[in-house]
Protein backbone atom coordinates (compact mmCIF):
# COMPACT_ATOMS: atom_id res chain seq x y z
CA UNK A 1 0.00 0.00 0.00
CA UNK A 2 1.62 3.29 -0.62
CA UNK A 3 1.97 5.82 1.40
CA UNK A 4 -1.00 8.70 1.40
CA UNK A 5 0.94 11.70 0.16
CA UNK A 6 2.45 14.26 3.15
CA UNK A 7 0.23 17.27 4.51
CA UNK A 8 1.67 19.49 7.45
CA UNK A 9 0.42 21.88 9.54
CA UNK A 10 2.64 24.40 11.64
CA UNK A 11 2.18 24.85 15.53
CA UNK A 12 -1.40 23.64 15.84
CA UNK A 13 -3.05 22.35 18.98
CA UNK A 14 -3.28 18.53 17.88
CA UNK A 15 -6.06 16.29 19.31
CA UNK A 16 -5.71 12.79 19.48
CA UNK A 17 -8.62 10.30 19.43
CA UNK A 18 -8.90 7.02 20.53
CA UNK A 19 -4.72 6.75 20.81
CA UNK A 20 -2.72 3.84 22.54
CA UNK A 21 -0.58 6.78 24.29
CA UNK A 22 2.46 5.73 26.35
CA UNK A 23 2.59 6.82 29.18
CA UNK A 24 6.56 5.79 30.22
CA UNK A 25 5.87 1.84 31.09
CA UNK A 26 2.99 1.13 28.55
CA UNK A 27 0.77 1.92 25.99
CA UNK A 28 -2.84 2.65 27.35
CA UNK A 29 -5.84 3.58 25.70
CA UNK A 30 -7.38 7.42 25.62
CA UNK A 31 -9.89 8.64 24.19
CA UNK A 32 -8.48 11.86 23.97
CA UNK A 33 -4.96 13.46 24.02
CA UNK A 34 -4.34 17.43 23.29
CA UNK A 35 -0.64 18.26 22.33
CA UNK A 36 0.63 22.05 22.30
CA UNK A 37 3.54 23.24 21.20
CA UNK A 38 2.55 26.54 23.93
CA UNK A 39 2.72 28.60 20.22
CA UNK A 40 -1.40 29.74 18.95
CA UNK A 41 -2.37 27.96 15.87
CA UNK A 42 -5.55 25.81 14.71
CA UNK A 43 -6.91 22.50 16.33
CA UNK A 44 -6.67 19.74 14.67
CA UNK A 45 -8.51 16.46 15.43
CA UNK A 46 -7.10 13.66 14.35
CA UNK A 47 -8.47 9.55 14.67
CA UNK A 48 -5.76 7.08 15.55
CA UNK A 49 -8.06 4.43 15.47
CA UNK A 50 -6.01 2.63 17.82
CA UNK A 51 -2.96 3.48 16.75
CA UNK A 52 0.25 3.80 19.09
CA UNK A 53 1.37 7.36 19.85
CA UNK A 54 5.05 6.88 20.75
CA UNK A 55 7.51 9.08 21.74
CA UNK A 56 9.61 10.99 18.94
CA UNK A 57 13.17 9.46 18.20
CA UNK A 58 16.27 11.11 18.28
CA UNK A 59 18.92 9.65 15.29
CA UNK A 60 22.60 8.59 15.62
CA UNK A 61 24.53 8.87 12.35
CA UNK A 62 23.52 12.00 10.24
CA UNK A 63 25.05 13.27 7.36
CA UNK A 64 23.04 15.82 5.01
CA UNK A 65 26.09 16.69 2.87
CA UNK A 66 25.35 19.95 2.84
CA UNK A 67 27.39 22.84 1.74
CA UNK A 68 29.95 20.43 -0.21
CA UNK A 69 27.87 18.22 -1.68
CA UNK A 70 24.55 19.83 -1.66
CA UNK A 71 24.30 18.62 -5.20
CA UNK A 72 23.28 15.34 -3.66
CA UNK A 73 21.51 16.83 -0.97
CA UNK A 74 20.76 19.50 1.63
CA UNK A 75 19.92 20.27 5.82
CA UNK A 76 16.36 21.07 4.24
CA UNK A 77 15.89 17.72 2.83
CA UNK A 78 17.44 16.27 5.92
CA UNK A 79 15.07 17.71 8.26
CA UNK A 80 12.05 16.64 6.21
CA UNK A 81 13.70 13.44 6.07
CA UNK A 82 13.40 13.74 10.08
CA UNK A 83 9.95 15.27 9.85
CA UNK A 84 8.25 11.97 8.04
CA UNK A 85 10.17 9.68 10.15
CA UNK A 86 9.38 10.58 13.58
CA UNK A 87 12.68 12.18 14.65
CA UNK A 88 12.96 15.16 16.90
CA UNK A 89 16.53 15.40 16.48
CA UNK A 90 19.67 14.03 16.12
CA UNK A 91 23.52 13.60 16.07
CA UNK A 92 25.25 15.32 12.90
CA UNK A 93 28.60 14.05 11.60
CA UNK A 94 29.17 14.63 7.85
CA UNK A 95 32.53 12.76 6.37
CA UNK A 96 32.24 15.85 3.40
CA UNK A 97 32.21 18.79 6.00
CA UNK A 98 34.59 18.46 9.02
CA UNK A 99 33.58 20.76 12.29
CA UNK A 100 36.91 21.26 12.94
CA UNK A 101 36.91 25.02 14.62
CA UNK A 102 34.09 27.52 16.23
CA UNK A 103 33.31 29.14 12.82
CA UNK A 104 32.58 25.46 10.84
CA UNK A 105 29.93 24.48 13.91
CA UNK A 106 28.46 28.35 13.65
CA UNK A 107 28.02 27.44 10.06
CA UNK A 108 26.40 24.16 10.61
CA UNK A 109 24.16 25.55 12.92
CA UNK A 110 23.20 28.45 10.78
CA UNK A 111 22.44 26.20 8.00
CA UNK A 112 19.65 24.09 9.97
CA UNK A 113 18.47 27.29 11.28
CA UNK A 114 18.22 29.20 7.76
CA UNK A 115 15.07 27.64 6.35
CA UNK A 116 13.27 29.02 9.01
CA UNK A 117 11.81 27.66 11.88
CA UNK A 118 11.19 24.16 11.14
CA UNK A 119 15.24 23.62 10.83
CA UNK A 120 15.87 25.25 13.95
CA UNK A 121 13.16 23.90 15.98
CA UNK A 122 14.96 20.30 15.45
CA UNK A 123 17.65 19.58 18.31
CA UNK A 124 20.66 18.99 16.58
CA UNK A 125 23.99 18.07 18.10
CA UNK A 126 26.96 17.83 16.54
CA UNK A 127 30.41 15.98 16.58
CA UNK A 128 33.18 17.93 15.93
CA UNK A 129 36.18 16.47 14.11
CA UNK A 130 38.98 15.84 16.32
CA UNK A 131 41.59 16.68 14.10
CA UNK A 132 41.75 19.23 10.91
CA UNK A 133 39.59 17.81 8.12
CA UNK A 134 39.41 13.94 9.38
CA UNK A 135 43.48 13.91 8.64
CA UNK A 136 46.03 13.09 10.84
CA UNK A 137 48.25 15.81 10.35
CA UNK A 138 47.06 18.09 12.90
CA UNK A 139 44.46 18.63 15.75
CA UNK A 140 41.39 20.04 15.69
CA UNK A 141 40.46 23.39 18.00
CA UNK A 142 38.40 20.61 20.28
CA UNK A 143 38.62 23.23 23.50
CA UNK A 144 37.26 25.63 21.48
CA UNK A 145 34.51 23.58 20.27
CA UNK A 146 33.72 21.90 23.50
CA UNK A 147 32.37 25.14 24.69
CA UNK A 148 29.10 24.87 22.94
CA UNK A 149 26.33 22.63 24.38
CA UNK A 150 25.64 21.98 20.92
CA UNK A 151 28.94 19.93 20.69
CA UNK A 152 28.12 16.23 22.53
CA UNK A 153 32.01 14.63 21.53
CA UNK A 154 34.29 14.29 18.93
CA UNK A 155 34.29 12.32 16.10
CA UNK A 156 36.77 10.41 13.09
CA UNK A 157 33.76 11.11 10.14
CA UNK A 158 33.62 7.03 9.75
CA UNK A 159 36.92 7.60 8.25
CA UNK A 160 39.86 4.93 8.85
CA UNK A 161 41.61 4.77 13.06
CA UNK A 162 44.64 6.92 12.94
CA UNK A 163 48.21 6.11 13.24
CA UNK A 164 48.36 5.27 17.33
CA UNK A 165 50.37 8.02 18.16
CA UNK A 166 47.88 10.39 16.89
CA UNK A 167 44.93 9.06 18.67
CA UNK A 168 46.81 9.12 22.07
CA UNK A 169 47.52 12.77 21.19
CA UNK A 170 44.03 13.25 19.94
CA UNK A 171 42.98 11.71 23.23
CA UNK A 172 45.15 13.53 25.69
CA UNK A 173 44.18 16.86 23.99
CA UNK A 174 40.35 15.86 23.92
CA UNK A 175 40.27 14.67 27.40
CA UNK A 176 40.82 18.23 28.74
CA UNK A 177 36.74 18.56 27.21
CA UNK A 178 35.48 16.31 29.33
CA UNK A 179 33.25 15.10 25.83
CA UNK A 180 33.45 11.50 24.43
CA UNK A 181 35.24 10.25 21.67
CA UNK A 182 33.43 8.66 18.97
CA UNK A 183 35.07 6.04 16.69
CA UNK A 184 33.74 3.68 13.72
CA UNK A 185 36.21 1.02 14.65
CA UNK A 186 37.88 0.30 11.03
CA UNK A 187 41.93 -0.51 10.33
CA UNK A 188 43.30 1.63 6.76
CA UNK A 189 45.58 -1.62 5.84
CA UNK A 190 43.24 -4.51 6.58
CA UNK A 191 40.25 -2.77 4.81
CA UNK A 192 42.61 -2.08 2.26
CA UNK A 193 39.91 -1.21 -0.94
CA UNK A 194 37.44 -4.09 0.35
CA UNK A 195 33.61 -3.05 0.04
CA UNK A 196 31.57 -6.02 1.52
CA UNK A 197 31.71 -8.72 4.43
CA UNK A 198 34.72 -11.27 3.63
CA UNK A 199 33.33 -14.32 3.45
CA UNK A 200 31.26 -17.39 2.00
CA UNK A 201 29.50 -14.86 -0.58
CA UNK A 202 32.36 -12.45 -0.94
CA UNK A 203 34.65 -15.75 -2.51
CA UNK A 204 31.70 -16.59 -4.44
CA UNK A 205 30.96 -13.38 -5.84
CA UNK A 206 35.22 -12.33 -6.63
CA UNK A 207 34.27 -9.18 -4.08
CA UNK A 208 36.94 -7.87 -2.62
CA UNK A 209 36.52 -8.12 1.45
CA UNK A 210 36.95 -6.30 4.93
CA UNK A 211 37.94 -8.72 7.37
CA UNK A 212 36.20 -8.46 10.64
CA UNK A 213 39.88 -8.19 12.08
CA UNK A 214 39.44 -5.24 10.46
CA UNK A 215 36.99 -3.75 12.77
CA UNK A 216 38.24 -5.84 16.08
CA UNK A 217 42.06 -4.52 16.11
CA UNK A 218 40.64 -1.02 15.44
CA UNK A 219 38.61 -1.49 18.51
CA UNK A 220 41.20 -3.03 20.66
CA UNK A 221 43.78 -0.12 19.91
CA UNK A 222 41.13 2.61 20.44
CA UNK A 223 39.68 0.45 23.84
CA UNK A 224 43.60 0.23 24.83
CA UNK A 225 44.38 4.09 24.31
CA UNK A 226 40.91 5.00 26.04
CA UNK A 227 42.07 2.87 28.94
CA UNK A 228 45.69 4.27 29.14
CA UNK A 229 44.02 8.08 29.21
CA UNK A 230 41.13 7.55 30.57
CA UNK A 231 38.81 9.05 28.18
CA UNK A 232 34.92 7.70 27.93
CA UNK A 233 34.65 6.37 23.99
CA UNK A 234 31.65 5.18 21.89
CA UNK A 235 31.97 2.71 19.02
CA UNK A 236 29.64 3.71 15.86
CA UNK A 237 27.73 0.79 13.84
CA UNK A 238 29.79 -2.06 15.49
CA UNK A 239 29.13 -4.99 13.21
CA UNK A 240 30.53 -8.06 14.65
CA UNK A 241 30.25 -10.30 18.33
CA UNK A 242 34.09 -9.97 18.84
CA UNK A 243 33.79 -6.64 18.73
CA UNK A 244 30.58 -6.72 21.05
CA UNK A 245 32.80 -8.89 23.49
CA UNK A 246 36.03 -5.88 23.73
CA UNK A 247 33.09 -3.87 25.02
CA UNK A 248 32.28 -6.22 27.67
CA UNK A 249 35.55 -6.90 28.88
CA UNK A 250 36.41 -3.34 28.60
CA UNK A 251 33.32 -2.50 31.29
CA UNK A 252 34.24 -5.30 33.32
CA UNK A 253 37.62 -3.40 34.01
CA UNK A 254 35.63 -0.39 34.51
CA UNK A 255 36.07 1.84 31.17
CA UNK A 256 33.16 4.42 29.96
CA UNK A 257 32.44 2.83 26.71
CA UNK A 258 29.29 2.60 25.21
CA UNK A 259 28.72 1.54 21.18
CA UNK A 260 25.85 1.41 18.83
CA UNK A 261 24.55 -0.91 15.45
CA UNK A 262 22.88 0.25 12.54
CA UNK A 263 19.94 -0.29 11.50
CA UNK A 264 20.30 -1.93 8.82
CA UNK A 265 22.98 -4.24 10.47
CA UNK A 266 20.22 -6.13 12.44
CA UNK A 267 17.92 -6.44 9.57
CA UNK A 268 20.07 -7.70 6.43
CA UNK A 269 22.76 -10.29 6.13
CA UNK A 270 25.63 -10.86 3.56
CA UNK A 271 23.24 -13.18 1.45
CA UNK A 272 21.93 -10.30 0.10
CA UNK A 273 25.04 -9.70 -2.03
CA UNK A 274 23.97 -12.88 -4.32
CA UNK A 275 21.59 -9.72 -5.87
CA UNK A 276 24.72 -7.59 -6.94
CA UNK A 277 22.71 -4.70 -5.92
CA UNK A 278 24.25 -1.47 -5.02
CA UNK A 279 21.73 -0.57 -2.86
CA UNK A 280 23.69 -2.96 -0.21
CA UNK A 281 26.53 -0.83 -0.41
CA UNK A 282 26.72 -0.36 3.17
CA UNK A 283 30.07 0.89 5.11
CA UNK A 284 31.23 -0.88 7.93
CA UNK A 285 30.07 -3.89 5.47
CA UNK A 286 26.67 -6.12 6.08
CA UNK A 287 28.20 -8.94 7.62
CA UNK A 288 27.17 -13.06 8.12
CA UNK A 289 24.02 -14.10 9.52
CA UNK A 290 26.03 -15.54 12.25
CA UNK A 291 27.20 -11.51 13.36
CA UNK A 292 23.72 -9.90 12.91
CA UNK A 293 22.91 -12.72 15.33
CA UNK A 294 25.16 -11.68 17.63
CA UNK A 295 24.66 -7.90 17.02
CA UNK A 296 20.79 -9.19 18.43
CA UNK A 297 22.21 -10.75 21.77
CA UNK A 298 23.97 -7.43 22.45
CA UNK A 299 20.79 -5.79 21.86
CA UNK A 300 19.53 -8.15 23.73
CA UNK A 301 21.59 -8.10 27.20
CA UNK A 302 22.12 -4.65 27.35
CA UNK A 303 25.79 -4.13 25.65
CA UNK A 304 24.56 -2.57 22.84
CA UNK A 305 23.28 1.36 24.04
CA UNK A 306 21.66 2.83 20.80
CA UNK A 307 20.39 1.84 17.58
CA UNK A 308 21.96 4.07 14.43
CA UNK A 309 20.34 5.56 11.81
CA UNK A 310 22.98 5.81 9.77
CA UNK A 311 21.52 8.19 7.39
CA UNK A 312 23.57 8.34 3.92
CA UNK A 313 22.26 9.78 0.95
CA UNK A 314 23.79 9.10 -2.43
CA UNK A 315 23.07 10.37 -6.04
CA UNK A 316 21.09 7.79 -8.00
CA UNK A 317 24.26 8.05 -10.94
CA UNK A 318 26.46 6.53 -8.00
CA UNK A 319 24.51 3.43 -7.44
CA UNK A 320 23.37 2.45 -10.78
CA UNK A 321 26.98 0.92 -11.83
CA UNK A 322 28.78 -2.27 -10.86
CA UNK A 323 28.93 -3.13 -7.21
CA UNK A 324 32.20 -2.27 -6.33
CA UNK A 325 32.24 1.28 -7.96
CA UNK A 326 29.49 2.49 -6.18
CA UNK A 327 29.05 4.92 -4.07
CA UNK A 328 28.66 3.19 -0.10
CA UNK A 329 25.60 4.56 2.00
CA UNK A 330 21.51 4.24 2.69
CA UNK A 331 18.92 6.33 3.77
CA UNK A 332 16.94 5.25 6.55
CA UNK A 333 15.25 7.90 8.74
CA UNK A 334 11.80 7.62 6.88
CA UNK A 335 11.92 3.87 7.03
CA UNK A 336 13.52 3.04 10.46
CA UNK A 337 10.63 3.18 12.60
CA UNK A 338 8.12 0.65 10.49
CA UNK A 339 11.24 -1.57 9.61
CA UNK A 340 12.73 -2.21 13.15
CA UNK A 341 9.97 -1.83 15.25
CA UNK A 342 7.81 -5.40 15.17
CA UNK A 343 11.67 -7.11 15.21
CA UNK A 344 13.08 -5.32 18.52
CA UNK A 345 9.67 -5.20 20.72
CA UNK A 346 9.12 -9.41 19.39
CA UNK A 347 13.40 -9.32 21.34
CA UNK A 348 12.94 -6.93 24.35
CA UNK A 349 9.60 -5.51 24.43
CA UNK A 350 8.46 -2.10 24.11
CA UNK A 351 10.15 0.06 26.42
CA UNK A 352 13.12 -1.19 25.69
CA UNK A 353 13.01 -0.49 21.82
CA UNK A 354 11.62 3.04 22.97
CA UNK A 355 15.40 3.42 24.68
CA UNK A 356 17.21 2.05 22.35
CA UNK A 357 15.58 4.16 19.68
CA UNK A 358 15.18 7.65 21.15
CA UNK A 359 15.96 7.94 24.84
CA UNK A 360 19.27 6.56 24.94
CA UNK A 361 20.97 7.76 22.17
CA UNK A 362 19.58 11.43 23.50
CA UNK A 363 20.97 11.10 26.02
CA UNK A 364 24.33 10.06 24.61
CA UNK A 365 24.34 13.62 22.83
CA UNK A 366 23.24 15.21 25.62
CA UNK A 367 19.58 15.87 24.72
CA UNK A 368 16.46 16.60 26.34
CA UNK A 369 13.52 14.72 25.21
CA UNK A 370 10.36 17.03 24.72
CA UNK A 371 7.09 15.26 26.18
CA UNK A 372 4.94 16.70 23.11
CA UNK A 373 7.03 15.15 20.17
CA UNK A 374 5.32 12.12 19.24
CA UNK A 375 4.65 9.43 16.34
CA UNK A 376 1.89 8.04 15.61
CA UNK A 377 1.94 4.88 14.43
CA UNK A 378 0.53 1.74 13.44
CA UNK A 379 2.80 -1.59 14.07
CA UNK A 380 -0.04 -3.87 12.06
CA UNK A 381 -0.24 -1.82 9.45
CA UNK A 382 1.83 -2.53 5.93
CA UNK A 383 3.11 -0.66 3.67
CA UNK A 384 5.39 -0.95 0.37
CA UNK A 385 8.83 1.82 0.14
CA UNK A 386 8.24 3.96 -2.07
CA UNK A 387 9.96 7.03 -4.12
CA UNK A 388 8.17 9.60 -3.22
CA UNK A 389 8.88 8.33 0.71
CA UNK A 390 11.83 10.01 0.79
CA UNK A 391 13.05 14.04 0.63
CA UNK A 392 15.23 14.75 -1.31
CA UNK A 393 16.00 13.71 -5.18
CA UNK A 394 17.84 10.22 -3.91
CA UNK A 395 16.12 7.12 -2.66
CA UNK A 396 19.00 4.93 -1.75
CA UNK A 397 17.83 2.55 0.40
CA UNK A 398 17.77 -1.14 0.67
CA UNK A 399 14.35 -0.94 1.40
CA UNK A 400 12.90 0.51 -1.51
CA UNK A 401 10.36 -1.60 -2.92
CA UNK A 402 10.10 -3.56 0.17
CA UNK A 403 7.11 -4.36 2.37
CA UNK A 404 7.60 -2.96 5.43
CA UNK A 405 5.09 -4.48 8.55
CA UNK A 406 4.08 -0.81 10.12
CA UNK A 407 3.28 2.64 8.86
CA UNK A 408 4.19 5.98 10.48
CA UNK A 409 0.49 7.52 9.87
CA UNK A 410 1.40 11.17 11.39
CA UNK A 411 4.00 12.84 13.44
CA UNK A 412 3.69 15.90 16.07
CA UNK A 413 7.46 17.50 16.29
CA UNK A 414 8.18 20.91 18.00
CA UNK A 415 5.00 22.64 17.20
CA UNK A 416 4.85 20.86 13.77
CA UNK A 417 1.59 18.32 12.12
CA UNK A 418 2.07 15.88 9.91
CA UNK A 419 0.28 13.29 8.18
CA UNK A 420 1.43 10.34 6.04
Amino acid sequence: MKMRKPSSSEFPIAVLKNAKFWNGKSFELRDEVRLTSGQNGDTIEYDCKGALVLPALFGFGLDFMEPLRDDVYTCADGVDAMLRGGFYGGLYESAANPIDDADKLTAAENRFSSFGCLGSSFDIKFLGAYSKGFGTDSLAEMMELAESDAVAGFGDGNGVIPHSRFLRLAMEYGKMTGKRFFFQPMDKTLRHSGCVHEGAYSDMLGMKGIPRIAETIAAYTVLETARFLQVPVHFKQVTCGETLELVRDARKKGMDVTCDVGLYHLLLDDSCLETLDSAYHILPPIRSAADRDALWQGVVDGTINAISVNHTPVLRQDTVVNFEDSVPGALSLEVALPAIWNKLVAKVGEARAIELLSTAPARLAGSTPVANNVVVFAPDKPHVVVESDFAGHVCNSPLLGAELPSSILAVYINGFWKEL
